[in-house]
């Protein structure tokens, strides 16, 4: 039976929004004075054949700290119409990795941003995504 470890102090996870983010995560969020921190516990479901962190899980980590950055202080919706990122390094069973996210540039329309995954000190991905802005109905 897999150990459940709990996230570090202070972060909250936000469920029922996105079912697909609550299947793959649980992915987790805290409000600080950096702005907002986003993290996720490596589980064995999210691991691959190696043993590692699936790349397809990093890379919806990434989105999800990209969209949750974006809405920061807005009241609307978005939408990942872009994203790239490059894979550096890996992450293992029970390793916490933590996004650092900047919103590089907001239009009307669009919301630009950049970040990077890491554990502990050492970058593990880095990433580039456009949001669309959505009007809440």
């Amino acid at each position: 039976m897999e150990e459940l470890k709990s996230p570090p102090t202070g972060f909250l996870q936000l469920k029922g929004v996105s079912p697909a983010e609550d299947e793959i995560g649980p992915f987790y969020y805290r409000k600080s004075e950096l702005g907002l921190e986003c993290g996720f516990r490596v589980k064995r479901k999210n691991c691959n054949g190696l043993g590692t962190a699936h790349g397809g899980v990093l890379m919806s980590f990434a989105d999800y700290s990209a969209t949750m950055v974006a809405l920061q202080g807005v009241k609307e919706n978005c939408a990942t119409v872009s994203f790239n990122c490059q894979f550096i390094a890996s992450a293992r069973l029970d390793d916490w990795v933590e996004a650092e996210t900047e919103v590089v540039r907001r239009t009307r329309s669009m919301c630009f941003l950049t970040g990077k995954l890491v554990l502990e000190d050492r970058s593990i991905l880095t990433f580039q995504s456009v949001v669309k802005r959505l009007s809440k109905s």
